[in-house]
């Protein structure tokens, strides 16, 4: 029995818990406050580089008395102390990982520029369903900019990317293989609700998916022209001289393509 009571003190003397005196939770609570007013202070001023380097080190400073006395590390078992150190550890690595695959991807992004990109103003054509060398040439631009990767210069499906991708890109140069058709309109389509491994590009303005689409015709050996009620099924309004508006958002293209590879692996 006397054996039973001395392993229960014994027991309830090894886990027994740690209060912190009034007069040291005063102590950090003033160190606390004061670093608040230090962290406000200091915002006030500009140090360039050491800005973040500063704030964090007073916000590293100010968790560390936290954890230590009000979480009681300090005076906890050398093993909780380490566990929760090597936890805190793998955070800290994982974040800096991520923040700097974070800035490897970020070179596709222009500087200066949001991650999303909004157009907006009136429109470049009239009757943009309807090919001119202008709206061609205007294609051309586009394509080069944002469909060389996947499709390539000659339009034959096989630019850079197209090895990821399954099936592969659009030959622009065949006739045969088309699942919607050679037509503009149905090129517009296309690119508005995407097909197979090419994801839609809704957000890019009207008028530039038909100038596209207008591009993409020339690399054929012959054009298909969309009829009146082709317009009209493609909800076009040909008593109209512009589609209207140009207001829109869309995502770097090389955001896409990485996207679109690494879901076709």
């Amino acid at each position: 029995m006397s054996h039973d009571n001395h392993h229960s003190g014994g027991s309830h003397e090894e886990h027994k818990h740690h209060i912190l005196p009034e007069s040291m939770g005063i102590k950090i609570w003033l160190i606390l406050l004061f670093f608040t007013f230090i962290t406000v202070w200091i915002a006030q001023f500009d140090f360039g580089a050491w800005n973040f380097i500063i704030a964090m080190a007073v916000a590293t400073f100010k968790a560390t008395l936290v954890c230590m006395f009000f979480m009681g590390l300090k005076y906890d078992s050398k093993e909780n102390v380490v566990i929760f150190c090597t936890s805190f550890l793998f955070v800290t690595f994982f974040m800096i990982l991520t923040f700097a695959d974070v800035l490897i991807r970020s070179d596709s992004i222009p500087k200066g520029e949001a991650f999303f990109k909004t157009a907006s103003g009136p429109a470049k054509f009239k009757k943009p369903w309807n090919s001119t060398p202008e709206i061609v040439a205007h294609g051309k631009a586009l394509f080069d900019a944002q469909c060389v990767t996947c499709h390539g210069s000659a339009g034959q499906g096989n630019g850079p990317a197209s090895a990821g991708l399954n099936p592969k890109p659009r030959n622009f140069t065949a006739t045969d293989g088309w699942k919607n058709g050679r037509k503009p309109s149905v090129i517009v389509g296309t690119l508005t609700k995407g097909l197979n491994s090419m994801p839609a590009f809704a957000t890019l303005p009207a008028e530039d998916r038909w100038a596209l689409a207008h591009y993409v015709t020339q690399f054929g050996p012959s054009i298909d022209k969309d009829s009146p009620a082709d317009l009209t099924k493609a909800g076009v309004d040909t008593s109209k001289d512009v589609i209207g508006e140009v207001v829109s958002k869309s995502v770097p293209v090389d955001f896409v393509i990485e996207r679109m590879s690494e879901d076709n692996r």
